[in-house]
């Protein structure tokens, strides 16, 4: 016997964030000496060393997940392609109403950004400034995922996949 479900979902549209998204976020992040350099009149390979604030702004973008997925009750899970997903590894067991996903995603983003803001005014300008920059490359992915929401009916239900988001209508 086979297994069956309450719900049959129909696939809406998948978002991906395919190789051509990582190199430009490759090619943006670096960029960021470059600029920076030669704004801030610093040699770039001394500016290098500042995109060691990229794992700070993950870890931010999956704690601010997760804060906001278990106090909506949603059931966060991390997944096993934490490193190497544009959502690093935040998602939720089950599909989600597209309210939720849209909730969450905001928070995500303006969080991630008031904590760079935050922090910008306590640590050295390069730093700063890549810290900014870097929170705003990093959250291109869930920007444009949530920008492609807006297109979906509202009552679609989101799942968060493997390296993408999934958009759901329910048949059921």
């Amino acid at each position: 016997m086979k297994e069956q479900t309450i719900y049959s979902y129909k696939l809406l549209r998948r978002f991906r964030w395919r190789l051509a998204g990582w190199l430009f976020q490759l090619l943006l992040i670096g960029l960021f000496p470059v600029a920076a350099s030669l704004w801030l009149k610093i040699p770039a390979d001394r500016l290098v060393v500042t995109l060691a604030v990229l794992p700070a702004i993950a870890v931010s973008h999956l704690c601010l997940f997760r804060l906001y997925a278990r106090l909506r009750s949603h059931h966060p899970q991390t997944t096993p392609d934490l490193l190497v997903s544009p959502w690093w590894g935040a998602g939720c067991r089950h599909p989600v109403p597209l309210r939720a996903y849209r909730g969450a995603e905001a928070t995500v983003l303006a969080g991630s950004l008031f904590l760079a803001a935050a922090v910008f005014v306590w640590v050295p300008l390069p730093y700063g400034m890549a810290l900014l920059w870097g929170t705003a490359v990093l959250g291109l992915p869930r920007l444009l995922a949530l920008l492609a929401s807006l297109r979906q009916p509202p009552h679609c239900r989101v799942k968060y996949e493997s390296g993408s988001v999934a958009f759901l209508l329910t048949d059921g």
